[in-house]
């Protein structure tokens, strides 16, 4: 029955000539997205992962960021191109305030109209960078995969920068239980964190993990947090002696603008003072710590501190007269 069945279907197909193949079914719309477009995201991922490996955020230029920058829109769910994108994003963001910054600026320059523009194209490129952190970290978990090495910890970071201090918190402690960097890392940017909120024995005790623990090569960053918090906490002599010891240091300056770089732009301002302070520079000591108070964001307690540290660069007037 089976052969009849085959011989009467072959009798019935249409012959050689006559024949023609069947019309192919229409494209799905993923197939209509284009894979070689998926294809392109895929090698731009492998592309990401070797820039990570390479540190290629570091000395990157601003073509490379807007290289990036346009990877992480036309593949918004590459995550190693999400990470990768979001990390330059905050790198370059901090370089922002070298529109501010310098010995040879006039006071122009460092007016409230010009630090509001720097801390608005901060918070900008920072809320960019953290929207493709949370992308990529909720596509890892739609995948059932873990995020990309360090999207957590510059996830904190951007929290941090943006001074979304609960937050930023929370987020540390998801980076140290699931060890997304070196113990070390994570322990000086809580320091960051603990001595924005006013916890400054819990920023001194992570400050000084941060400047032990971290290998000789990233140590002079983890000085500049402490000397930062050695201020806060009342300690001003000890920060200046060691703002003084890390200015002598090759490699001081890089380190200074990687350390503000996890900083909102008006507690750069407190920095940049409070190094040009300790270092006797006092006209730009003086402009900086000025423009900190000029900004809406310190609490009362540091506005002191800065005020005390004005105090220091005015200098008293000679007696008149007798005694």
């Amino acid at each position: 029955m089976s052969a009849w069945l085959l011989a009467t279907a072959l009798l019935a197909a249409p012959s050689g000539r006559d024949w023609k193949p069947a019309e192919a079914p229409p494209p799905t719309p993923w197939a209509k997205a284009g894979a070689r477009g998926w294809r392109l995201c895929q090698e731009a991922e492998r592309q990401a992962r070797i820039a990570h490996t390479n540190d290629g955020t570091r000395g990157s230029t601003n073509d490379d960021q807007s290289m990036w920058r346009r990877r992480a829109e036309q593949c918004p769910h590459a995550v190693e191109v999400l990470t990768q994108a979001a990390r330059g994003e905050i790198v370059e963001a901090a370089g922002l305030f070298a529109e501010i910054e310098g010995d040879g600026f006039g006071d122009e320059e460092l007016t409230k109209a010009s630090v509001q523009a720097v801390v608005d194209r901060h918070r900008e490129q920072v809320q960019r960078a953290l929207r493709w952190l949370d992308a990529a970290i909720a596509e890892s978990e739609r995948r059932g995969d873990r995020p990309p090495r360090e999207a957590l910890y510059y996830r904190s970071y951007a929290l941090t920068s943006l001074g979304r201090l609960p937050e930023a918190r929370e987020a540390l402690a998801v980076v140290i239980a699931v060890g997304d960097v070196e113990r070390w890392r994570s322990e000086r940017m809580a320091a960051l964190v603990e001595v924005q909120a006013g916890d400054v024995q819990a920023a001194l005790a992570r400050a000084q993990r941060g400047v032990f623990d971290a290998p000789p090569e990233d140590r002079l960053i983890s000085r500049y947090i402490r000397a930062l918090v050695l201020d806060r906490a009342g300690a001003s002599a000890a920060a200046f002696v060691e703002l003084q010891a890390l200015r002598r240091e090759p490699g001081s300056p890089f380190a200074r603008v990687a350390m503000e770089s996890v900083l909102p732009v008006h507690e750069r301002l407190f920095l940049r003072g409070l190094d040009h302070l300790a270092n006797d520079e006092r006209s730009p000591a003086l402009r900086f710590l000025q423009a900190y108070l000029d900004r809406a964001e310190p609490e009362e307690p540091e506005r002191v501190l800065a005020r005390r540290h004005l105090d220091e660069l005015i200098p008293t007037p000679a007696r008149v007269g007798g005694p």
